[in-house]
């Protein structure tokens, strides 16, 4: 294989179009248009399927760039150049500085692997992400320590969290980040935060 070939997983183009399609099954559509309404509400559906197509595409992407997968490679999984994907892909720009005009911090660079143990240090010290993308976090401060949990979009554990005080930062697929306030005092910014030993 040539460096110019896309490298494409197995994917079983027909077990796709049938999970797609009961999905699509599930949004009001009928199963045989017939009437010009019929068809125009399967048009509209589809439109919708390809809007969050896109979105799901972004987030992925935006995933793996924070998982650390260079760009060379993301280019390469989707037949397009580096400079290509790099382009349509990298419209958020990782804030810099460490604190921002409003008191906000970046937590960065942290990557899949570290970003949850950052998290975790911060939020002892009152730290809390408002904001997040590929390889940082924004935090903002507050007088109480915080909880992160970061949960697979796929599992569907999003609803139940929110349930028990977990409030949605955002998704980025295929993760959902959420915070919860603790409601102890927040550690002072000097001292080392708790471990499970102290």
């Amino acid at each position: 294989m040539t460096e110019a070939e896309p490298v494409r997983p197995e994917i079983d183009a027909d077990r796709t179009a049938q999970v797609l399609a009961e999905a699509i099954g599930r949004l009001d559509v009928a199963a045989e248009p017939r009437t010009a309404e019929e068809h125009l509400r399967l048009v509209a559906v589809a439109a919708a399927v390809e809007a969050q197509s896109r979105a799901l595409l972004a987030e992925a992407v935006a995933s793996s760039r924070a998982a650390g997968v260079t760009w060379a490679a993301l280019g390469g999984r989707l037949g397009m150049s580096k400079q290509a994907v790099q382009k349509r892909f990298a419209s958020r720009a990782e804030p810099s500085g460490d604190e921002l005009d409003d008191g906000s911090r970046v937590l960065g660079p942290v990557t899949a692997f570290t970003e949850m143990g950052e998290l975790a240090i911060a939020g002892r010290h009152g730290w809390h992400s408002v904001e997040f993308g590929p390889l940082f976090h924004r935090v903002v401060r507050s007088p109480t320590q915080w909880e992160h949990a970061r949960v697979s979009m796929l599992r569907g554990r999003v609803r139940s969290l929110t349930g028990e005080g977990w409030v949605v930062i955002g998704s980025a697929f295929p993760y959902t980040y959420l915070k919860r306030d603790l409601g102890t005092p927040a550690l002072a910014e000097d001292d080392p935060p708790l471990t499970a030993d102290r």
